[in-house]
């Protein structure tokens, strides 16, 4: 089978990682794939196979306007040219945007399109432009990839999706390392204990609820500190995300326990270090930090949020939910989680069962099935 997928990029974040194990996996059981972007490798954080055929469009400046129509005219006709030149049998698109414009793209030339969402589609915003786009467009995809029922019944209800298939996501295991690789203790001394915190879009994980509550309990146990990897650096380090959370620790003088390692390649390091991994995501696709923390054996706290951490965690068995958004709910059972080693045991114990249950196999023999038709 020849197939390719599209994305944005291969910046850091779920999706994209997502893609990359798609497409590693197929070349290394016999079959071929491109993975295609509008921006250049340059940017690339995950590196796939060598296997694997890496097409750069080269075509994502920032536009508004009709400048911005004409800038995705131009994508539109570049994906258009590498579908017909790499004649794949499906072409996937990886994000909602990219599902559209592999729709488009693939008008007239009979390849087979599917669309995979990787996020709540109800609560992930697109604009306006998109959002309408799609619900004209997400009808003519073959088969549609949802991770969770809810996002699946969004689609359908709200786009017009035909074949939707639900299909988590999978945990590769061991956790492959990138680059760069970096030393926890070069942030959090050894002696220290860590909760910690994994994502690079800081509002959708809520990563100001977790601080403050963090804030609200650390005076109670001064062996604590908390880690929020993922977030990358921004020209202006004040406004960008990263800043912004730094100046709420500064501002309750808690810079000194609260540490931003920035993008790590080697995250299964930090969950193997963690003492509490908590999700204080606001909304949720299918949470891949949350799947690689329990498969690790972390004992995990998350806001039960509309769709994903209640795919994974069993409440009190392996793992804990609370109420979403809650910064009472979030503190207190972050203070009981700490105070309660025998149960961090169980709970991380018991949550290493998703390494089986979500295996790449398993779930690949799904993804085989929507790609061969």
């Amino acid at each position: 089978m020849n197939v390719l997928f599209f994305i944005g990029s291969l910046t850091g974040g779920g999706a994209e990682r997502v893609t990359v194990g798609l497409a590693n996996y197929l070349v290394r059981n016999g079959h071929r794939a491109s993975l295609v972007t509008m921006h250049d490798s340059d940017r690339d954080f995950y590196i796939p196979n060598n296997a694997v055929n890496r097409v750069c469009l080269d075509l994502a400046s920032e536009n508004r306007g009709l400048a911005k129509f004409i800038a995705n005219w131009k994508r539109l006709r570049a994906l258009r040219h590498v579908i017909r030149a790499e004649q794949p049998e499906v072409v996937v698109g990886m994000t909602p945007t990219a599902t559209i414009l592999c729709i488009l793209a693939c008008f007239g030339i009979g390849t087979r399109v599917v669309g995979s969402e990787r996020n709540y589609p109800g609560r992930k915003p697109i604009g306006t432009s998109w959002s309408l786009l799609r619900r004209l467009f997400y009808r003519f995809a073959d088969a549609h990839v949802a991770q969770t029922r809810e996002g699946a019944d969004w689609i359908i209800r709200h786009a017009a999706a035909r074949n939707v298939a639900v299909i988590p996501n999978a945990v590769a295991w061991p956790i492959p390392n990138y680059h760069p690789l970096v030393d926890s203790t070069s942030f959090v001394s050894s002696e220290r204990r860590i909760v910690l915190a994994v994502g690079s879009k800081s509002e959708q994980k809520g990563f100001d609820l977790l601080l403050e509550a963090f804030i609200r309990i650390a005076p109670d146990h001064p062996d604590w500190d908390l880690a929020i990897v993922g977030l990358a650096s921004t020209r202006d380090e004040n406004t960008g995300a990263r800043g912004k959370l730094q100046l709420q620790a500064e501002k309750k003088g808690m810079s000194e326990r609260v540490h931003f390692p920035g993008l790590v390649g080697n995250v299964g390091d930090w969950y193997e270090r963690a003492d509490l991994f908590v999700l204080s995501s606001r909304y949720e696709g299918f949470p891949n930090v949350l799947l690689e923390a329990m498969a690790t054996g972390c004992a995990c706290l998350a806001f039960d949020c509309d769709t994903g951490p209640r795919d994974l965690i069993e409440n009190e068995v392996n793992g804990v939910l609370v109420h979403p958004e809650s910064l009472d709910c979030l503190s207190v059972e972050m203070n009981r989680l700490i105070t309660n080693e025998k149960l961090r045991a169980t709970l991380g114990g018991n949550a290493v069962k998703v390494r089986s249950e979500f295996s790449q196999d398993r779930i690949m023999s799904e993804w085989l099935a929507i790609l061969n038709g």
